[in-house]
Formats: structure tokens, C-alpha cells, sequence
């Protein structure tokens, strides 16, 4: 008997998105690594375990907009940076499919 809410066939939305929180993460790694940061430099400035940052750069952790300007701030890049590097990388996987 199916649930009103969810039950079989209900599929995540980090489940639908794994493909481009990948992509996101991979970006992200890109971005600190050019700017001269290690995940626990982001990490010790947000305050946060580096296990947090390696999670979302991994891409099996989504993260929030709160976040993701937390992290541009952490790497002095401004939030629209890392939003266009990201739509970018996403859609030229988009364009290779």
C-alpha cells in the first residue's frame, strides 16, 4: 500500500542531483586549490570539521546557499564566482551528453 508522503519509488533529490553535486564538488576542489587553500584552512575558517568540506566536495553532501557563500567568503573569491564556474562546468557536461 503506498504512503501518501514518499514510499516506494521516491527517489531523493541528492539521489536525482549526484551527478552535479559531483560536478559542484569537483568545482569547488578547482577553486580552493587555485586560491592556495587546504580543505582545513576552509574548514578552521568556517569553523567546521574538514571532514564537512571533504564531504561536499566529494559530492555526497549537499550544501545550502548560506554555505556555499560561507565558502566563497572563506576563499576570498566572490559568490557569483563560484556560481558561474559551477553552472559552467554543469553545463558543459550538459553539452557532452
Amino acid at each position: 500500500m503506498a504512503t501518501r508522503f514518499g514510499g516506494q519509488g521516491r527517489v531523493s533529490t541528492k539521489a536525482k542531483l549526484a551527478e552535479e553535486l559531483i560536478i559542484m564538488g569537483k568545482v569547488l576542489v578547482r577553486l580552493r586549490e587555485a586560491a592556495g587553500f587546504k580543505q582545513s584552512d576552509i574548514a578552521a575558517s568556517l569553523g567546521v570539521p574538514p571532514s564537512w568540506l571533504s564531504k561536499i566536495e566529494s559530492g555526497s553532501r549537499r550544501l545550502d546557499v548560506i554555505e556555499l557563500l560561507q565558502i566563497a567568503e572563506a576563499m576570498n573569491r566572490e559568490p557569483s564566482e563560484l556560481i558561474e564556474e559551477i553552472r559552467a562546468a554543469l553545463s558543459s557536461v550538459a553539452k557532452q551528453a
